[in-house]
């Protein structure tokens, strides 16, 4: 099986980043100057976080192993 692929980490940060920003609309709550996010909202935040970091990663080129033995 082969990993994951830039294209299918984006696919994937914008189906997440599309469900947050619905979320927020619906979840998002005025205290006066304040808004606060509920869980749900938060939980999506979090992983489009994460799917950032992984497409910061595979556009860079994916992994780099460092520190192993050179062959001979």
């Amino acid at each position: 099986m082969a990993g994951r692929t830039l294209a299918d980490a984006q696919a994937d940060y914008d189906a997440v980043r599309a469900a947050y920003l619905k979320a927020i609309e619906a979840e998002s709550v005025g205290m006066g100057d304040r808004n606060i996010r509920r869980p749900r909202s938060q939980e999506l935040y979090e992983q489009m976080m994460r799917l950032d970091a992984e497409l910061k990663r595979l556009s860079r080129g994916g992994i780099r192993i460092r520190g192993g033995t050179p062959s001979s």
